[in-house]
């Protein structure tokens, strides 16, 4: 009997694009907020005529909790964004007894990639509460600055630059390196 294969399961998603709608809150029978978003990523391409071509996909997006209300708060439709999260498939049956499948990313992390002031002071605080929950507490938040040169799990928002909407990438077959 030949070595067992071994490799790595890893479900990362990083993915950018603009919200298509506002985001949709709910809450669950537990007190879970739960925020819906759907993102649209475009690919653009030359067709066979040399004519740029650009093609959508959109993609649903579900956050929890604080996050959740983050996003509620601080963005809008047409709100671009760079979402961090895993791959799921739920299944489930419909009204007319058919087995469906739903993909969506379930969101550990979503940064605004233009500048709106507010979302960015509401995503620092919001970090520096997942990342330093025993520094920052009511009794001494006002004495406390955020750690300039700390090590976060995650990059602050200010490392992202606003997405050039004007920006169109060609991909043509003429620049395949293989």
């Amino acid at each position: 009997m030949g070595g067992l294969l071994r490799f790595p399961n890893i479900n990362n998603v990083v993915i950018s694009g603009r919200l298509v709608r506002d985001v949709d809150i709910k809450h669950s029978s537990n007190g879970v907020t739960i925020a819906r978003m759907c993102i649209a990523v475009s690919k653009y391409f030359r067709d066979e005529f040399g004519n740029f071509q650009e093609q959508a996909s959109f993609v649903d997006i579900v956050a929890f909790n604080k996050q959740a209300q983050t996003c509620q708060e601080s963005l809008k439709k047409g709100s671009p964004v760079l979402v961090e999260g895993e791959l799921k498939t739920r299944t489930f049956t419909d009204p007319n007894q058919q087995n469906r499948k739903f993909t969506e990313i379930i969101a550990d992390k979503v940064y605004p990639l233009e500048k709106d002031e507010n979302f960015v002071s509401n995503f620092q605080q919001q970090q520096l509460n997942q990342n330093y929950p025993n520094q920052m507490n009511p009794t001494n938040q006002q004495n406390q600055q955020f750690p300039q040169n700390a090590t976060t799990k995650q990059s602050e928002p200010e490392s992202y630059q606003p997405y050039n909407a004007d920006y169109v990438e060609a991909n043509t077959e003429n620049d395949v390196p293989f």
